[in-house]
């Protein structure tokens, strides 16, 4: 019997020598280049995995795509599988681009590592394109777009600048989201990472975060904010609507007048802060636990109530709607002076 199971196991590791080797250090070293003639109304669609993208606009009619890879794999042990290497897919279909990246690799038993030096994702385009991107872990960096952006990124951090598209789309695993200059509708999902948007001029902007903080700046338009756990500050916001919601974190706010504002405030956990521009005319209504905590510092104000947990009245003659309240903390509403 032992000299049969002996003859098993040689003939098995035989076998299995078909499909496994010994590996040692290796060098990838691959440039792809890829051009397609586009016309308004074209979409791109890139799956970048781990790599970085930077997306150039420029007048020709033409996107041409250039990617750069450069890794080292160190690996000693037993190999299974297809052998390691990197490739670019490139099509196009009817009104689309494809351009996907694929990393192969093999599993181990023993050690290995992969060292990547340069992954880079470097894109030429007309300005009309609308991109559709998701990848991994790898920034995303967009300037001076006019169309329809979608990106989808696990680990990795967005930067867009002067865009000018209908509708921006952003969803984030675990990254931070920067925005200078946008116009037209804005929506992202950032589960761990913090948001930082500047010169917006938009008319729906929806943020959901989970565990960062958001800041806004210099913004006009209609905006919906729910956050977790994190804080919201705002400067220099016209806003129309403002619907903000947070479980866990401060809200301060400085707001410009000039539009009608419909405003409602709330956080479980944290400060309410709200500095208004002199000509706001809205009614306004702030709740606490107790009323020693909600804090009115407004010239001129008109019906003034207040009871044991909150504290309304109007100025301006009330034309807009300001709610806020907390269900631990203070509120602060007063004059910008």
């Amino acid at each position: 019997m032992a000299k049969k199971s002996s003859t098993l196991l040689i003939l098995s590791l035989f076998i299995l020598s078909g499909f496994v080797t010994t590996a040692a250090a290796k060098e990838i070293n691959k440039d792809f280049h890829q051009s397609f003639d586009v016309k308004t109304g074209d979409t791109l669609r890139l799956k970048h995995g781990d790599g970085d993208v930077k997306l150039i606009p420029w007048e020709e009619n033409v996107i041409d795509v250039k990617v750069r890879y450069r890794a080292d794999i160190d690996a000693v042990g037993i190999r299974l599988g297809s052998r390691d290497d990197f490739v670019v897919e490139f099509r196009q279909t009817g009104s689309t681009v494809y351009v996907e990246g694929r990393e192969t690799s093999r599993g181990t038993i023993g050690f290995y590592n992969k060292k990547r030096y340069e992954y880079v994702y470097e894109i030429h385009s007309p300005d009309y394109i609308e991109l559709d991107l998701s990848g991994d872990d790898g920034d995303v960096e967009i300037t001076d777009w006019a169309a329809k952006i979608d990106c989808r990124i696990d680990d990795g951090d967005v930067t867009l600048r002067n865009i000018d598209g209908e509708h921006t789309s952003i969803w984030g695993e675990d990254g931070d989201i920067t925005i200078d200059d946008l116009t037209g509708e804005l929506t992202i999902e950032l589960d761990d990472g913090d948001l930082y948007l500047s010169g917006l001029n938009t008319p729906r902007c929806r943020l959901e975060g989970e565990d960062g903080d958001i800041e806004i700046s210099a913004a006009e338009g209609s905006f919906d904010i729910a956050v977790d756990d994190g804080n919201v500050t705002m400067r220099q916001i016209a806003a129309s609507g403002l619907i903000i919601r947070a479980n866990d974190g401060d809200i301060d706010l400085d707001l410009l007048a000039g539009q009608k504002l419909d405003a409602d405030i709330r956080t479980d956990d944290g400060n309410v802060s709200i500095d208004l521009e002199r000509g706001f005319s809205l009614s306004f209504n702030a709740s606490a636990d107790d009323v020693d905590y909600i804090h009115v510092d407004l010239k001129d104000v008109q019906n003034f109530r207040e009871d044991r947990v909150s504290k309304s009245g109007v100025i301006g003659g009330g034309e807009g709607r300001l709610k806020i309240e907390t269900a631990d903390g203070d509120i602060t509403i007063r004059d910008k002076f």
